[in-house]
């Protein structure tokens, strides 16, 4: 079987244009796969090469041809269901439905165990409550938690078994810290050094768009609302 030119580009050009329609049903732009400054760029550059090959289509095919304006079809599609219509949130929608037994449990057993801050302990900066550490070492398990923050833990008489199970929820899910008090608990996927997204839940008080929240006073600048209590959020 000969592929020719042709075929390539037909196969490619459709390819790219499916893909950033479908990013655009689910709005992976603010995806949070990979957060949403990459994401964003990603579809940038995507969206500049499936016009390249839509455009390229055209004279490839003949203009006469129905074929030949297919993939500028979905890159319009994609355009409209972006600019025109409301955001679906189904990513968001998602990830909830996967991860919302290790939010709950994180929710209930940080109130109970009274932690109120917390890192996945794999990053450079690992904390718990008032103890931190800074150091390129990943803490993972009991041994470990336990050889750097043991004394802690024994002064403050913490349960180190329910600490490893909050660690494992954690790093299942992709969070990376955890804020709690009377206000809210804010779970942190990923940031940057001004800005972070992730899950929060309010207690004492509903939660609004350009509100500011704990722990830097970060402005909230995207909240998709969830279940139980539970929203998505992006801060500026």
């Amino acid at each position: 079987m000969i592929i020719t030119v042709k075929k390539v580009i037909n196969a490619i050009s459709i390819l790219i244009s499916l893909i950033i329609l479908f990013a655009c049903i689910f709005d992976l732009q603010y995806s949070i796969l990979i957060g949403p400054f990459l994401d964003s760029l990603l579809l940038s550059a995507l969206t500049i090469i499936g016009l390249i090959f839509a455009i390229a289509t055209i004279p490839v095919n003949g203009f006469k041809k129905n074929l030949s304006y297919i993939p500028l079809i979905l890159l319009f599609m994609a355009f409209m269901i972006t600019f025109f219509l409301p955001r679906m949130n189904f990513d968001y929608y998602i990830h909830y439905s996967l991860n919302k037994e290790n939010l709950e449990f994180i929710n209930r057993e940080t109130k109970k165990e009274n932690i109120y801050e917390m890192t996945d302990m794999l990053r450079y900066h690992k904390r718990l409550n008032e103890a931190y550490l800074a150091n390129d070492f990943s803490y993972k398990g009991k041994n470990d938690i336990e050889k750097a923050f043991g004394e802690y833990i024994n002064i403050n008489n913490l349960d180190i078994d329910k600490i490893v199970e909050i660690q494992n929820k954690l790093i299942s899910s992709n969070i990376m810290s955890i804020y709690r008090d009377d206000d809210y608990l804010i779970l942190t996927i990923d940031g940057f050094i001004d800005n972070e997204y992730g899950y929060i839940k309010p207690f004492s008080k509903g939660i609004q768009i350009g509100e500011c929240i704990p722990p830097y006073g970060l402005k909230i600048l995207k909240l998709i609302k969830l279940k139980n209590g539970w929203y998505f959020f992006y801060t500026t």
